[in-house]
């Protein structure tokens, strides 16, 4: 984990740690929280890591502009994955379940 991941990964569990301490939050859920996010970290480094090789096939067959346009439409496909999979998360905590 690079620096700036670090840090940022750091800020994370003490927002969550502070949604704890002020009861918003269940020790359970900030565990299932912490949990999610690491593994979707390493899981979508990963899966970048593992286009770079396309990528730069695409450059090299269809020209910068076109494997540009494949890698953003990759992007979002796999943001728009990341949200759902974060919103269903989020949906099935105890400590979201309690409020609602």
């Amino acid at each position: 984990m690079h620096g700036d991941q670090h840090a940022q990964r750091q800020a994370w569990i003490e927002g969550l740690a502070q949604l704890r301490a002020q009861g918003a939050l269940g020790a359970d859920d900030e565990s299932a929280l912490i949990r999610h996010m690491d593994e979707r970290l390493d899981a979508v480094q990963q899966e970048l890591a593992a286009l770079v090789p396309e990528y730069e096939r695409r450059v090299e067959t269809d020209g910068r502009a076109n494997a540009d346009a494949w890698l953003g439409a990759l992007s979002r496909a796999m943001g728009e994955r990341e949200g759902a999979e974060a919103k269903r998360l989020v949906e099935s905590l105890t400590s979201i379940n309690a409020v609602a």
